[in-house]
């Protein structure tokens, strides 16, 4: 008997892909809780890192990066990456506006804006710390006075 005789009713092999063919899209294979928890916790932590790093201008791009990559995977990383994208987009426009308002008002404003802007990028700070401790413990949070960009 060779290889291309088969008895009836037996499976038939999947032919070869040609070559060059695209394969057809297969979702991302769901992520183990334990892992889920450790990536939604560091899109927290490595936010706020970049945060204090950049001076809050350029931290929106961590959670927007595994936002993108992940949340396929995981609910909790869904929700957690559009929860610190919103957080640190928030910050974003804290910052722009402050500095539109001051150069409006010829430097006057930014006796105002400045410090408001200090003490929110406190409160981002500190809201994605807790944020990220409670990723880590598998919870789904809300971090007020975020607006909601992404939803």
């Amino acid at each position: 008997m060779n290889d291309t005789d088969q008895t009836p009713g037996s499976p038939q092999p999947e032919p070869a892909p040609a070559a060059g063919a695209v394969p057809p899209y297969a979702a991302p294979a769901p992520m183990l809780e334990r892992d889920a928890r450790t990536m939604a916790m560091l899109v927290h932590i490595i936010a706020a890192a970049a945060m204090v790093l950049s001076a809050g201008t350029l931290a929106f791009l961590v959670p927007l990066v595994m936002w993108l990559v992940y949340r396929e995977r995981s609910a909790l990383i869904d929700h957690h990456g559009r929860l610190n994208l919103n957080l640190q987009l928030t910050m974003l426009a804290v910052i722009v506006g402050g500095v539109i308002l001051g150069l409006v008002t010829i430097g006057l404003g930014f006796i105002v804006t400045i410090p408001l802007m200090i003490v929110y990028g406190i409160y981002a700070l500190v809201m994605s710390i807790i944020a990220g401790v409670q990723a880590n413990n598998g919870e789904y949070s809300r971090i007020p006075l975020v607006i909601p960009f992404v939803r």
